[in-house]
């Protein structure tokens, strides 16, 4: 599934308010949670990822991060750390890592604003696009772990192949 966020015009200069301005103009749910965060989900193929954004405004950067919505049984935890190891060698940009208060597989990124003008709105909906293509691209082998027992490798090995054709 691609993923089809709309680039509106940049209003304003706050990181945050150009957030919810991409996130309005796609028309996805979302919350702000106070002046530092906002929540948001966004329904893909396999699931409805959880989207949030931070900002930390001594660092001037904005932290995003998608979650799945699926929980890691504690004996199941070893093997789905594997696999996100095997992942995060395959990834040119951000990479996943197991929450472990939540226990549940999550992609993140941060851009580093310093030194820019601000955060464009095009790096917003970039960063979104990117992070809900590889949950996508993954949610499949972490199912595989956690549900069916498979070993990470051959879950990790499966997800990189390139479907051709139509069934």
């Amino acid at each position: 599934m691609a993923v089809s966020l709309v680039e509106p015009e940049r209003l304003s200069s706050d990181t945050l308010d150009a957030v919810e301005r991409v996130m309005m103009a796609s028309r996805l749910s979302f919350e702000r949670m106070g002046e530092e965060d906002l929540t948001g989900s966004l329904t893909g193929s396999w699931c409805e990822y959880q989207l949030w954004f931070a900002y930390r405004a001594d660092l001037d950067v904005l932290h995003f991060a998608s979650g799945f919505d699926m929980g890691v049984p504690d004996e199941r935890r070893p093997a789905v750390c594997a696999l996100v190891n095997l992942i995060n060698e395959s990834l040119w940009v951000g990479h996943f890592d197991l929450w472990a208060e939540e226990g549940r597989p999550t992609w993140r990124h941060a851009l580093l604003l310093r030194g820019t003008q601000g955060v464009e709105d095009s790096q917003i909906v970039e960063v979104v696009t990117v992070g809900v293509a590889e949950c996508e691209r993954f949610y499949p082998a972490f199912q595989q772990v956690i549900q069916a027992g498979l070993a990470p490798e051959e879950a990790f090995e499966a997800a990189l192949m390139e479907p051709r054709g139509r069934a």
